[in-house]
């Protein structure tokens, strides 16, 4: 709600009444589906790291880094962007000196930052407090804006400006394309829920009735908001384009208070906006570190609510030298900062519906707690509308997007290069990774024994092994078979007939995760995991994964490299 309070998002009504409809029902039914794959993914696996680890144990160990790189700018430099809105509020509503912006900033910094640290009731009961507030905010605005409400008049604003209206159109594809994604507004945030499963009880069914819950919550707010501004004065001219403060003239209109007033008003729920992103920031760099992706020294937690204070700090200070570095050197700093979030984030959602493709097409047997209705089709509907607003962002923006753009391109290119430089050689299965995808994966199994029997489960095992690798987040690759250190003696051969099963490193890793599957651990005893010799027509799927179970520590290869995961 935050975001609708204080976030420019009429701007997509300045393509016409009717035209600025259909982009929000377009966007609205993309941030639904979005939340629909992002449920189902919750209710198969929760994962309090971030959205990266569906799409890392889908999709691959690549994708998945790259998709925490853009999760990683989003959140940060939409949080940047919160910081240069605080000033400027701070700035309107006192007539401070502009010089003085970066010391409103440096306080929240330190405010937002000390709420996260010390978390629990302070955190929570903030939130709430003022969710509630800027709920009273938005009905009071209704009340001012429906008291003139006029279609015509406003609506398609004849009176004021006809030359640029044409039955509610404006403009051509290009100004379109421009304006959609503020329509993305209204929902921002909502993807941020699964962060907050390590705190839920039952997160894999609590954490989908909340992100469907708050969707409704945020599409009834978003529709009377749209209406309400665009019916009412000053209608869909120049001046709303201008307006700083969305809110202000129906706040005016229902209260008549004094217009300095409003932007003290909006303060509390940008704080609040930069308080859940200092919180998803912090959490998501902190699981990075947990897999080895970022340094270790970003994984410390403390306290009953397991907070990352260093990665914490480490994003505070992040997002306000960023602010602080884009304020002094870019002249439009705010569209700078939007320009970057904007480009990531529909990337990043791009990525969340492809890792929901995944795991419908190569783990559909597994539990769910959760199922979308639209499925498959409605997640291909998300990936071509987030591209669709990617390449609008990339193309159709403000003045210095060709900046951000580069600076984008930039750092995702210096992050492929880190990747494949160090990251691949020391990423490793994180716990939180262990007790909730390959225990997952156990569960499912063991229900495919009880539905299949013994021997149609040892053969779906036998034909999942490849499976469970790629679901893990890894690929196999039988050339470098040669190459492994781990240990792979043979045994096992079925009954009868001779045959045997080719359940290698896989049947080990599920064999040691099935036995402490009641204590949320991996491995309760230590073992020297063995591969069998495959008789079937298809070894070479399974030749070049190699798994060592010895003392609590585990090593996963890969196509000639290792991965580790540390048992703490």
């Amino acid at each position: 709600m935050g975001g609708l309070a204080s976030s420019l998002w009429q701007h997509f009504l300045m393509c016409g009444l009717r035209a600025g409809l259909i982009i929000f029902f377009t966007v609205s039914l993309g941030s639904f589906v979005l939340l629909l794959c992002l449920s189902e993914l919750v209710g198969i696996v929760p994962f309090a790291g971030g959205n990266f680890g569906f799409v890392r144990c889908s999709l691959g160990p690549f994708w998945g880094f790259m998709a925490a790189c853009l999760e990683f700018l989003y959140y940060n430099f939409y949080n940047t962007r919160n910081f240069l809105k605080l000033g400027m509020l701070v700035e309107a509503a006192h007539d401070f000196n502009p010089e003085l912006q970066p010391l409103w900033a440096f306080v929240g910094m330190v405010f937002i930052l000390g709420v996260n640290l010390r978390s629990g009731l302070l955190f929570w009961g903030l939130m709430m407090v003022t969710a509630l507030f800027t709920l009273a905010i938005v009905v009071v605005f209704w009340a001012g804006s429906y008291k003139s409400i006029d279609l015509y008049g406003y609506g398609y604003a004849r009176k004021f400006a006809p030359q640029l209206h044409n039955d509610g159109y404006i403009g051509d594809g290009t100004r379109y394309m421009k304006f959609s994604y503020r329509a993305m507004v209204f929902y921002l945030g909502l993807e941020l829920l699964p962060l907050c499963s390590r705190r839920v009880k039952d997160e894999s069914t609590v954490i989908p009735k909340a992100l469907m819950t708050s969707f409704g919550v945020m599409f009834v707010l978003a529709i009377l908001s749209t209406f309400a501004v665009a019916l009412s004065y000053p209608g869909i001219t120049p001046t709303l384009a201008r307006t700083k403060f969305i809110l202000q003239y129906g706040l005016n209109s229902a209260t008549h208070m004094d217009p300095k007033i409003i932007p003290i008003l909006l303060i509390p729920p940008t704080v609040a906006t930069m308080v859940g992103y200092l919180y998803a920031a912090g959490n998501q760099i902190a699981a990075m570190a947990e897999s080895g992706l970022m340094p270790k020294y970003l994984r410390s937690r403390a306290g009953p609510d397991e907070v990352p204070m260093v990665a914490m700090v480490t994003c505070a200070l992040i997002q306000f030298i960023s602010y602080w570095l884009i304020r002094e050197f870019k002249p439009t700093a705010i569209l700078f900062a939007t320009n970057i979030w904007s480009i990531a984030a529909p990337l990043m959602y791009v990525m969340i519906c492809a890792a929901f493709i995944a795991f419908r097409v190569k783990f559909g047997g597994m539990k769910r707690n959760f199922v979308s209705p639209l499925g498959i089709p409605g997640a291909v509907y998300g990936i071509v509308l987030w591209l669709y607003i990617y390449i609008a962002n990339t193309n159709y923006h403000y003045v210095g997007h060709l900046d951000a753009i580069e600076a984008f391109y930039v750092f995702m290119g210096l992050m492929v290069v880190y990747y494949f430089g160090f990251v691949q050689f020391v990423q490793f299965f994180s716990k939180e990774e262990q007790e909730k995808f390959m225990k997952a994966y156990v569960l499912n199994a063991n229900q495919m024994r009880k539905k299949s029997g013994y021997q149609g489960y040892m053969a779906a095992m036998y034909r999942r092994t490849a499976s469970m690798t790629q679901f893990l987040g890894f690929g196999t690759n039988s050339r470098h078979s040669g190459a492994t250190n781990a240990s792979s003696v043979a045994t096992g051969a079925g009954k009868g007939k001779g045959e045997t099963i080719a359940a290698s490193a896989a049947v080990a890793m599920l064999a040691a995760a099935s036995s402490a599957v009641g204590n949320n651990k991996v491995a309760a005893e230590p073992f020297q995991a063995t591969s069998v010799k495959a008789s079937s027509a298809r070894p070479e799927r399974h030749t070049s994964l190699r798994a060592s179970l010895t003392n609590g520590s585990m090593k996963v290869g890969w196509s000639g490299k290792v991965l580790s995961a540390e048992n703490e």
